[in-house]
C-alpha cells in the first residue's frame, strides 16, 4: 500500500510538471530533449539500485510520468493532421528509439563508471 501511495505522489507531482511543460514547450525539439533527459535519469535511478521507496517515488512515480509517450503521440498526431507524414514518423521513431537508448545510457553510464572506479582503485 505504501508503494502505491509513493507512486501516486510522484506521478501527481510529475503530472503538474508535465502540465506546465506542455504549455511552456511548443517546440518538438525541446519536447524530445525533456523526454530524453527524463529517460536517462530514469536509467540512472535504476542503476543506482536505491531503496524501494525512493525508486517508487522518484523512478516509477515521477520520472516515468515526466516522459510520457502521450505527449509524443499528441505531437505526432498534430503532424499527421497537417499531412507532414515524414516528420511525424521521424519524430515518433526518434523519441521511441532515443528514449530506450537514453535509459540504457543512464544505466550503463553509472555501471561502467563504478566498474572503472573499482579497477583504478
Amino acid at each position: 500500500m505504501t508503494t502505491m501511495l509513493l507512486v501516486a505522489a510522484g506521478g501527481g507531482l510529475a503530472a503538474l510538471g508535465q502540465f506546465v511543460f506542455s504549455h511552456a514547450i511548443r517546440s518538438r525539439r525541446r519536447l524530445s530533449a525533456v523526454n530524453l533527459v527524463a529517460c536517462a535519469a530514469l536509467g540512472l535511478v535504476f542503476a543506482l539500485d536505491p531503496p524501494d521507496r525512493f525508486r517508487s517515488l522518484v523512478g516509477v512515480g515521477f520520472l516515468a510520468s515526466v516522459a510520457p509517450m502521450a505527449t509524443v503521440v499528441l505531437a505526432t498526431l498534430r503532424l499527421t493532421r497537417d499531412q507532414q507524414y515524414r516528420s511525424a514518423a521521424t519524430f515518433f521513431a526518434a523519441n521511441v528509439v532515443g528514449g530506450i537508448a537514453a535509459v540504457m545510457f543512464g544505466f550503463l553510464a553509472w555501471k561502467s563508471g563504478i566498474t572503472l572506479y573499482h579497477k583504478i582503485v
